[in-house]
């Protein structure tokens, strides 16, 4: 049997198809991207980079599910940045205060080890000017 011809706005319903296949598609591989780049690193990224991340991987996956809807990309770019922020945003927060928290201990280890070796070293004078009156009256009755 053989087929009849398409009609164009059959094509035109194909081409649409595909393009939105391939949208969908490029929508995915950008949020892939986004998601790896905002995981990528030690957690401490720029404040905000997990947000935004997030805000443009949830409006391309809501492109994706719901076409072009404006309200749709709205509400997957707010729950994508809320969704970041709380993951990549407060990691990296919380990275930033544990490193100076560890700053401020270090700070204080050495501030108590200057002042214990300068108790140490006030020690040893005090027993050298000791030791030096000791000898000093030992000569004075020897020179009797």
């Amino acid at each position: 049997m053989q087929s009849r011809p398409k009609w164009a706005s059959e094509m035109m319903l194909e081409r649409r198809a595909m393009t939105a296949k391939r949208s969908s598609l490029t929508a995915l591989a950008g949020l892939a991207a986004l998601v790896l780049a905002g995981c990528a690193g030690d957690g401490t990224a720029s404040p905000g980079v997990g947000t935004v991340a997030g805000a443009a991987a949830g409006a391309g996956a809501s492109r994706a599910l719901f076409g072009s809807s404006t309200s749709g990309m709205l509400l997957g770019a707010a729950a994508g940045g809320l969704a970041g922020n709380m993951t990549l945003d407060r990691q990296a927060e919380q990275r930033r205060q544990s490193d100076a928290q560890a700053a401020a201990d270090a700070n204080m280890r050495r501030q108590l080890e200057f002042e214990r070796q300068r108790t140490l070293q006030q020690e040893e004078t005090r027993r050298q000017i000791e030791e030096q009156r000791l000898f000093d009256e030992w000569r004075r009755q020897q020179a009797r």
